[in-house]
């Protein structure tokens, strides 16, 4: 479970979405990480950009198109869930 967790940052251009998840260890980071794998492989939808350490996974996802969609915004709250410990 993230020992903090902020809101999505949006940005019009290019349109995207990042937030930066922390954790109390790299267990839970790793945890993280396979089930956001997971998650992408089913949707088939991955993000643009991710880096991560021990204590933290940055994620960046893109527009699908000209504009962040539904699709992209379903993908951001699924992770959240996930770093919460949902599925």
């Amino acid at each position: 479970m993230p020992e903090s967790s902020t809101s999505w940052q949006e940005q019009a251009k290019p349109p995207l979405l990042f937030k930066r998840f922390e954790f109390e260890d790299y267990a839970h980071t790793r945890a993280f990480l396979d089930a956001l794998n997971e998650l992408s492989e089913r949707v088939g939808l991955y993000p643009r950009n991710l880096s991560f350490s021990s204590s933290h996974v940055n994620v960046t996802v893109d527009a699908d198109g000209e504009a962040l969609g539904e699709r992209e915004r379903d993908f951001a709250r699924r992770l959240d869930e996930l770093a919460q410990g949902g599925d």
